[in-house]
């Protein structure tokens, strides 16, 4: 039977999933309690949430959201990373904590993830992380949108030389 604090759980992440624009689902399985708070440091920094829910009030409440596709992956101890402002920050800070990890031996295991609408396996979660984030996305458009920009300044500013050298040497020829 569903106590109210289960339900009322269930709807605190029904909402965070629908507004997330993505969910990664990993095993901490084997990882201490303060690599794990080390971890929740940098997601909180990032603007990132991590969580662990027991997998019947995830199933439940991506449930209440729609979200199909994960129920296979919520086996065993289940953390899910999550953010509604930029969808690769989660899977970047799990790999580069990854890396900090390494050291000794343990790491945490992604096991599949929501991206933008699409549910992907642990064969392509690491393809996600090396995608851009938000930030260097908007820095590379607003270099393209700049570059043509300056490429007309440039032409502008050299052809307006060209005459004026031009306009001098007239001048000093019929001198």
């Amino acid at each position: 039977m569903a106590t109210q604090k289960k339900i009322q759980l269930v709807e605190e992440y029904s909402k965070k999933f629908k507004e997330a624009k993505s969910i990664f689902l990993a095993d901490f399985t084997g990882i201490n309690v303060s690599n794990i708070n080390d971890f929740r440091t940098l997601c909180r920094n990032a603007g990132v949430e991590y969580r662990v829910i027991k997998n019947t009030l995830a199933k439940h409440s991506l449930d209440n959201v729609g979200i199909d596709g994960l129920h296979d992956m919520l086996k065993g101890v289940t953390a899910f990373a999550y953010s509604v402002t930029d969808a690769v920050a989660p899977v970047k800070i799990i790999k580069q904590y990854n890396k900090e990890l390494s050291k000794t031996n343990k790491s945490l295991k992604l096991k599949g993830c929501l991206f933008e609408g699409k549910v992907f396996g642990p064969d392509k979660v690491e393809q996600l992380a090396d995608l851009p984030g938000r930030e260097e996305l908007l820095g590379q458009l607003l270099g393209m949108l700049q570059s043509p920009l300056g490429n007309l300044s440039g032409t502008l500013k050299a052809t307006g030389q060209k005459l004026l050298t031009l306009l001098i040497s007239i001048k000093q020829s019929k001198s």
